[in-house]
């Protein structure tokens, strides 16, 4: 089934891509709290707290959030309540799932579309964060490129859906 094929060609290329992007948010999460522990320290034992600690997590926050949230839906990571769908055949739950991920898939494209509006519209006002003056628009990229990326892996679960719910 051509389908089926599509979602498995997709699978092979968007693993590493998921699996580097949450390599990448995994070690931004360990700088993080090397970080915060480095301002506690400075705070508690020089009375001297890193300058812009809490301006450097709340942008840090970013890279972790939109480049591991990818990874943990390409392994299925997220919560799901399948009270009563789980008692239904599997092919109306491919039915029932497909339905959800298309409606999943046009969030995520609608939101993908306005960060990188936002994203360009940031870079030309060149909004920099309030304490650090770090430019804005970088990390608003890579809001949008781990919602593209998010994007892909839910159309590929949405093809696996698909091809389950068109079964002979």
């Amino acid at each position: 089934m051509r389908i089926q094929k599509a979602a498995n060609s997709m699978e092979r290329w968007l693993a590493p891509l998921t699996a580097i992007a949450g390599n990448i948010g995994a070690t931004v999460i360990a700088l993080m709290m090397l970080l915060t522990v480095s301002d506690i320290l400075g705070r508690r034992i020089f009375n001297q707290p890193v300058y812009g600690a809490y301006e450097l997590s709340g942008l840090m926050m970013v890279i972790v959030t939109f480049f591991t949230i990818a990874h943990c839906q390409f392994l299925r990571g997220h919560i799901r309540i399948e009270l009563i769908v789980s008692r239904f055949r599997q092919r109306t739950q491919d039915v029932i799932d497909s339905i959800m991920y298309v409606f999943f898939l046009a969030m995520i494209c609608l939101l993908t579309w306005r960060l990188y509006l936002y994203a360009v519209e940031e870079w030309n006002s060149g909004c920099t964060s309030s304490l650090l003056d770090i430019p804005v628009f970088p990390f608003i990229i890579v809001s949008a490129l781990g919602c593209t990326l998010l994007g892909l892996v839910v159309l590929m679960h949405l093809l696996l859906y698909l091809a389950g719910a068109l079964k002979k």
